[in-house]
Order: C-alpha cells, then structure tokens, then sequence
C-alpha cells in the first residue's frame, strides 16, 4: 500500500488565494511607486532634457537597455536549468523582465521579485521552494558579474576608485586581485565541492563550475550593457574609457545595492558623480535623469502593463473554469527517486550534476 504524498493531498482553500493577493500587493506598490515618481519627476523637464539629447543617443541607450534586460533573462534561465526545469523561453523572458522591473524599481528582491516569479513559475510546475532557490541564484548571478567587473577595474585602474573609497591606489589595486581571486576561488570549489547542501527539509547543490562560469559571465555581460545605457547618455568631454567607466558603474551598483533604497535611488547617482569628478556635474546628473528613465521606469511601467495582464487573464481562467489558473505549460523536470521520503520528494532535491552535465532532478 502506497502512503500519500504531501502533493496528494487536499490543499487549503486558503492557500489558493496567497497568489493572487501577493500578486495584487506588488501591483500596488508599483503604482505607487509611479505615483511618487510623477510627483517628483516634472513632465517637462522630461520633455526639455529628450529634446536636449541626440536622437541616436537615445536610441542607443535604449538599445543597450534592451541588451541588458535580454541578459537578464538568461539569470533565470539558468537558475530553472541548474534545477532540472525546461520551461518554455516565453514564460522564463516574461517572468524574468516583470521581475527585475519590479526589483529595479521597488527594491526588496525577495519580495518583489520573489512574488513575481512565484506567479510565472508555479503555473508552469515549478515547486515554491524552487521558487526561492531561483530567487537566490539570480541574485548570486548578480553578484559575480558586479565581483568580476569590480576586480578587473580595480586591479586596471585602482586610482579611479580612490575617488569614492579614499583608499590608497596600491590598496585598491590589491583588493581587485582579492575579488577576482575570490570568484575564482568559488569556481574551483563549485566544481569540485558536489556533496548536497540541506538547509532544514531543503536540500540543493551549487551550480557546476561550468554554470558559475556561465554566471560570471552573463553578470558581468548584463552589467556591460547596463553601463553602456548610461555611457552613451554622459557628456563626452572628460568621460574615462569604457572598460574604465564599468568600474565606476560596479562600484556606484554596490554601494546602491548595500544602501537597501529602492533601486538605489539618490545613492547609485551621489557614487557616479563622485567618481567622474572632471565630468561637468550638471550634465552627469542629467545623464543620469535619462537612465533613470529609459532603465528603469520605462521598462517598470511595461513591466506592470504585463504582470496586469497576467494576473487578469488568471482570473478569467478562475472565473470561467471555477478552478485554479490553467498552467501554460509543464515545466519538464525529471522525476524525484521513489525511495525519498514524501515531504523531501516534494521539495524536489538535486541529484549531483553528471560530469559536463546540469544538475537535474
């Protein structure tokens, strides 16, 4: 006789309305979010400061925006992989760019973008708490791209950052060689460390050294095209090479990360301006008005046009089939060992990853 699984039983009737409210919550926040932003933001300093700018500048900017949200994506899509799902790229683009939207704008990942993702996700099969590892690879995909590029600025061009930390230049450059070591220290480990890490009933591995090598890159790659979007819109005259500029941008993303202010906002720009002290400050602060707009609040408003439209088409899918949304599509994921005790199977926990291969179910 086969005892019952935890997913064959009943769920609480509550349980199916956490979704829809959380849902409902972050479609406030973002709202008001983008009330304050019109209260703050004058429409016709919008207008004055676009007709200010160069066409094509805009346009690339707006390119390398784009660049970066498709970047994004791959946050997530590795993060499904790594965890055994192959869900169709449609959903991974949509609940990754309305997820870093919301992040970007409101701050709070976990509960932003948490939600959001828990939305997508789990109409597509993903388990909650894969939800919540997603959550946290995403960010750990981040957070190596802003190491990489940090330590390569700092280890080329450690008197720039001198303006912002007061370091000496031989310090700064020695911290850079710590902060690549590290990311490559952690490569090494992850490749080869692949006993499973449990934290309570969770049980997990880390990514491959060839999925932390795919991290490294797409962060460091999201983190380029980001500070393109910015490089373009700055005042040529007195601006540092690129390659130079992207330690600029890591640092001023740190210190806007470690702030805890919504999307770093005030913080982010006060490291920018600090850190280009020949550029004519006027013209940085209006460069950065531009970003602000074209990186984040253009792309925070589609991103609430999407997460509306999702969460009303599943209602019409509550209301017309009086049961929970329909998913879109199976996530594909290879089945749980039928020796694992119920609740572990649940939780899905990760076989150690073949050699060369992912780390599946």
């Amino acid at each position: 006789m086969m005892l019952p699984t935890l997913a064959d039983r009943p769920r609480p009737r509550w349980r199916k309305f956490v979704g829809p409210i959380a849902a409902l919550v972050v479609l406030a926040l973002g709202l008001f979010a983008l009330q304050r932003i019109s209260r703050e933001v004058d429409f016709a300093d919008v207008v004055a400061a676009v007709h200010a700018t160069p066409t094509l500048t805009l346009l690339l900017a707006a390119a390398a925006t784009m660049m970066s949200y498709l970047v994004l994506t791959g946050y997530d899509w590795i993060a499904l992989g790594h965890l055994g799902y192959r869900l169709p790229l449609r959903i991974v683009a949509n609940g990754a760019f309305v997820s870093f939207t919301m992040s970007h704008t409101l701050g709070l990942t976990a509960l932003t973008g948490g939600t959001v993702r828990y939305r997508f996700y789990t109409r597509a099969g993903v388990t909650p708490l894969d939800v919540v590892l997603i959550v946290a690879l995403c960010g750990w995909t981040f957070w190596l791209g802003v190491v990489m590029v940090a330590g390569v600025g700092l280890v080329v061009d450690p008197a720039l950052a001198a303006t912002s930390n007061h370091l000496p230049a031989g310090l700064n450059r020695w911290l850079g060689w710590l902060l690549l070591g590290s990311a490559a220290a952690y490569s090494l480990f992850a490749s080869w460390y692949r006993k499973p890490l449990r934290v309570s009933q969770l049980v997990f591995y880390l990514p491959t050294g060839r999925d932390t090598v795919k991290q490294i890159l797409l962060g460091a790659l999201d983190l380029s095209f980001a500070a393109a979007a910015l490089y373009v819109l700055l005042p040529a005259a007195d601006l540092p090479p690129f390659p130079i500029f992207l330690t600029v941008y890591a640092v001023a993303m740190i210190v806007g990360a470690l702030s805890h202010a919504p999307g770093g906002l005030g913080v982010f720009e006060a490291v920018v301006v600090l850190m280009l002290p020949h550029a004519a400050k006027e013209d940085v602060l209006a460069a950065l008005f531009l970003f602000r707009l074209i990186y984040t609040i253009i792309p925070f408003g589609f991103g609430l046009l999407l997460l509306a439209f999702t969460e009303f088409r599943a209602f019409q899918h509550r209301r017309d089939e009086g049961v929970t949304p329909i998913p879109p599509a199976p996530a594909t994921s290879a089945p749980c060992p039928a020796s694992l005790p119920p609740a572990a199977a649940v939780r899905s926990p990760r076989r150690p990853p073949q050699a060369g291969g992912d780390a599946r179910q």
